[in-house]
């Protein structure tokens, strides 16, 4: 038995000896139960296939490696090693079929009174069509799987690029938000995502929050607040060595009393439910809790503000962009501190 890699599959960044090996003679054939499907003259088959008896022959037409003919995007190694974790260490599995195309050096016969599909075990006979990090990911493991392939027999080079297209235009990911929205439901939730969703369905259950009304917990909605972009704006106010203190129906009225504040100083309120501006505020939190206990010894409503009062002063939806096509935090948290925190007078005395 010759042991072999193969070229087609190795990326820059994976060690040669990482990669998974064929113990099978360079060019024996390999058969494998097979379900065969025809949809608008164009033929499948789907099978499950150990992973040393597939991997080692499929190879990514590359964009980068292949200006002319290649068409898929580098492979990136963490992402497939993060596969291979999942399917190392977790009791979860994934049901997704990698699409292959088979090459002329594969042979592939189909007998569909055995139902079996035979392929020859050359370098470079399947070529990936869709699945290229789940597929590195199973060659990356250290446990034994089949894994769930659809191949593609007799496509011409046109009919695979136009197969690709088609598969990375039509699908569509769930959504971010809804992933959290049903992420504890599944028992996957962190610490601070569970305190995040909790937060979040205070703020839009209370009538007396400034955002009550305005989130939207599962998808992206206009004019609303969506769970990724709340979790972004307010995990680091999570973290505060302030919030670290307190019990959390404490922590929960604190942020809630800092958004009443906010609110009573922006000139159009509005503002609250974009991204760049909810996400500033909640980079500005800690600056305002210090503010205040610099100035007013406590966190009560009326002394967040009136740290907060100077922002009146200014209309916030005029602050430039930069140049750049949307506003960001970068243009306006610094406008932000300079405003609550006003210009600073140093004396020598002082020195």
């Amino acid at each position: 038995m010759i042991k072999w890699k193969t070229r087609g599959m190795k990326s820059s960044k994976l060690r040669s000896t990482q990669l998974l090996m064929s113990d099978k003679p360079l060019g024996s054939v390999a058969s494998f139960p097979a379900l065969a499907l025809e949809q608008n003259g164009q033929k499948f088959y789907f099978a499950t296939i150990p992973k040393e008896d597939i991997f080692p022959f499929c190879y990514v037409a590359g964009r980068d490696e292949d200006p002319q003919d290649g068409f898929q995007r580098n492979l990136d190694s963490n992402r497939a090693r993060d596969i291979a974790r999942y399917l190392d260490d977790s009791i979860g599995s994934i049901p997704t079929n990698v699409v292959l195309s088979a090459q002329s050096e594969a042979e592939v016969e189909y007998n569909s009174k055995s139902k079996l599909i035979k392929f020859r075990r050359q370098p470079k006979a399947f070529l990936v069509l869709d699945g290229q990090h789940r597929l590195y990911g199973y060659g990356l493991t250290t446990k034994k799987h089949r894994i769930p392939v659809s191949i593609y027999v007799g496509l011409s080079k046109k009919e695979e690029v136009s197969l690709f297209i088609d598969i990375n235009t039509t699908q569509r990911g769930v959504p971010a938000a809804l992933l959290l929205d049903i992420k504890h439901l599944a028992e996957k939730e962190s610490l601070m995502e569970a305190e995040l969703r909790k937060l979040f369905d205070y703020l839009a259950s209370e009538p007396d929050s400034p955002i009550h009304g305005l989130l939207s917990p599962s998808q992206s909605a206009r004019g609303k607040i969506a769970r990724p972009t709340f979790n972004r704006a307010v995990e680091p106010a999570l973290k505060s060595q302030v919030m670290d203190q307190l019990p959390t129906p404490k922590r929960f009225l604190l942020f809630k009393n800092y958004l009443k504040a906010v609110e009573s100083c922006l000139s159009n309120p509005h503002l609250l439910t974009l991204s760049a501006y909810f996400e500033s505020f909640g980079a500005l939190f800690d600056e305002v809790l210090r503010v205040a206990r610099e100035r007013y010894s406590d966190y009560k409503p009326e002394s967040l503000s009136k740290v907060l009062a100077p922002l009146k002063t200014i209309d916030l939806s005029q602050i430039s962009s930069g140049g750049k096509v949307k506003i960001s935090k970068a243009n306006i948290i610094p406008i932000l501190k300079e405003t609550i925190n006003g210009q600073i007078v140093v004396d020598e005395s002082m020195i």
